[in-house]
């Protein structure tokens, strides 16, 4: 069945920069998800998406489940709309908004938006990994750690607080002091954490082993009478995504799964239920073969970038699809010059401050992402990556990757349709 573009709420005046997409601070954008949340299940302020993007939807509604699919953005769901029975749904009986993701275009700054709902320009964590003032160190905040440790928590062994790294002001504390019950469904492989321990605060965790367990638990939670609300996370599309790319039969099979899940979900849910399913991100493929490391092209770079009190490079911050520098003062310009005449068409060099006056960020820098942003961005062409090398450490080895301003990277949805 074709897409009904009667049903679909087009962008609202998305802007392009010559990076790509220019992310919305307004109208369809992510970073209005939360607000959005809050206004159906708590009343309020009509702050959030336009009213269009939720269609007939009812202004205030019992039980609100919010399923965040991992990296299934925009050109994914033109991918399975006309063939898969749970999107035609959405298109037939709901509604369903193309929206713009913020930038980068990254699972961190997209879950920590919707943890407090604020946008990245206030919470200031963008990346997977970023430089971090508290510790003087590049630190990967989902995992509590060091960069490029692998393993989960080694910023406990030198006691740093994760109060003091991450925000504390959680969209579920506002919720459940206005009397509405939170509930968060994570991957058990992950689920609880550090992150978690103080981004979740106000909701009640919920670690499922497997995705039909997670949508069995969230029907016997939202039988409980009273206002609702369910966060209902699922990695695998993204997970599997990185590995094999996004154009993989694994990549295919993984997402049919995930939207077949969600399905079946749909008879065990209250009637009345409002159900959104919303992506973060895009994903585009990408070969290792071909990522450029800079500090294998450039060797002498290490000698104009910042350290930390370690002595170590505070690099690479970002991912391989948009790499962060932080220079040594006064070299900045240097670099940019010396990155764009190495990598030529391989990537855009751009600074900081002309990122953020073209309104990348979806407003001016606040003081949490100022302190952790280099000065220097490097962004891929399409389909490129470019990034760090270190033994065992820093490598590229994903298969598909996201962080950038392509419209398949940057255009990601939100989905809507209310349980009968």
């Amino acid at each position: 069945m074709p897409i009904d573009a009667a049903s679909v709420a087009a962008v609202d005046g998305a802007r392009r920069t010559n990076g790509g997409v220019l992310p919305l601070a307004t109208g369809y954008t992510f970073a209005a998800l939360p607000a959005t949340i809050e206004r159906l299940v708590a009343g309020g302020p009509g702050h959030g998406l336009p009213e269009a993007a939720l269609g007939e939807a009812p202004e205030r509604v019992e039980r609100v489940v919010l399923v965040l699919l991992d990296a299934f953005g925009w050109r994914f769901f033109e991918r399975y709309a006309d063939d898969h029975p749970l999107l035609r749904r959405f298109v037939r009986d709901g509604t369903v908004a193309k929206l713009t993701s913020q930038f980068p275009s990254t699972t961190t700054a997209h879950v920590t938006t919707l943890h407090t709902g604020r946008p990245v320009a206030e919470h200031g964590l963008y990346e997977w990994n970023l430089y971090e003032p508290t510790v003087d160190a590049l630190v990967t905040p989902l995992m509590f750690s060091f960069a490029g440790d692998g393993r989960r928590d080694t910023l406990r062994a030198i006691r740093a607080d994760p109060r003091a790294m991450f925000p504390t002001d959680t969209m579920y504390r506002r919720l459940a002091d206005r009397g509405v019950r939170c509930l968060a469904y994570q991957p058990e492989s992950f689920a609880p954490s550090t992150y978690d321990g103080v981004l979740l605060d106000g909701a009640e965790a919920r670690p499922y082993a497997t995705v039909d367990g997670a949508f069995a638990r969230l029907a016997e939670d939202l039988a409980i009478p009273g206002p609702s609300y369910a966060y209902v996370y699922i990695d695998a599309v993204d997970a599997i995504g990185h590995q094999h790319g996004p154009s993989s039969a694994a990549f295919d099979a993984e997402a049919r799964r995930s939207l077949d899940a969600i399905e079946r979900s749909l008879d065990t849910l209250p009637a009345g239920t409002l159900l959104l399913l919303a992506a973060d991100h895009g994903q585009v493929d990408v070969h290792p073969v071909r990522t450029c490391f800079v500090n294998e092209r450039w060797r002498e770079i290490g000698r104009h970038l910042r350290h930390d009190r370690r002595g170590r490079p505070i690099a690479p911050a970002g991912s391989a699809r948009d790499m962060v520098l932080h220079t040594v003062p006064g070299q900045r310009d240097h670099v940019i010059g010396t990155l764009r005449d190495l990598l030529g068409d391989l990537a855009e060099v751009r600074a900081t401050e002309e990122l953020a006056a073209e309104g990348l960020f979806g407003g001016p820098p606040g003081p949490r992402l100022r302190e952790r942003l280099g000065d220097v961005w490097v962004l891929p062409a399409p389909g490129e990556t470019v990034w760090w090398r270190e033994r065992r450490r820093f490598d590229m080895r994903f298969r598909g990757h996201h962080g950038g301003l392509t419209d398949d990277e940057a255009h990601t949805l939100l989905a809507s349709l209310a349980v009968e």
